[in-house]
């Protein structure tokens, strides 16, 4: 075997993946989401919505919000993924929402059991 095709050999074995996350990282909060595609790649672009504050009576409050034109949403994070990768974040998304709504179901159904044995 010569080496251009053990380095492919090696380079198709699996190895495990060892995730690290640093100190620096930073965690943001993200309120809105916008997707964009082009070509065979996906754009995530994360907001924070910048809530005006407010002082004042009710009614003054009242009024400097309908003066606002518009609210500011701030980007936090800007992801740029191939359409696979995309995919696969979807279907794990989905995944976990249909596990939360199966736990969630059986809290409730075990909830109306306790409300109906006393």
């Amino acid at each position: 075997m010569d080496q251009s095709e053990l380095i492919h050999v090696l380079s198709q074995m699996p190895k495990p993946i060892k995730w690290v996350i640093p100190d620096s990282a930073r965690t943001e909060h993200a309120t809105h989401v916008l997707l964009q595609q082009q070509g065979s790649e996906f754009i995530l672009l994360f907001f924070e919505l910048q809530g005006p504050v407010l002082t004042g009576t009710s009614e003054e409050q009242l009024a400097a919000y309908n003066q606002i034109e518009s609210i500011e949403a701030k980007c936090v994070a800007k992801l740029v993924m191939s359409v696979e990768n995309v995919a696969l974040v979807a279907n794990s998304f989905l995944g976990i929402l249909d596990r939360l709504q199966e736990m969630a179901a059986l809290a409730q159904k075990g909830q109306e059991h306790v409300n109906t044995t006393r």
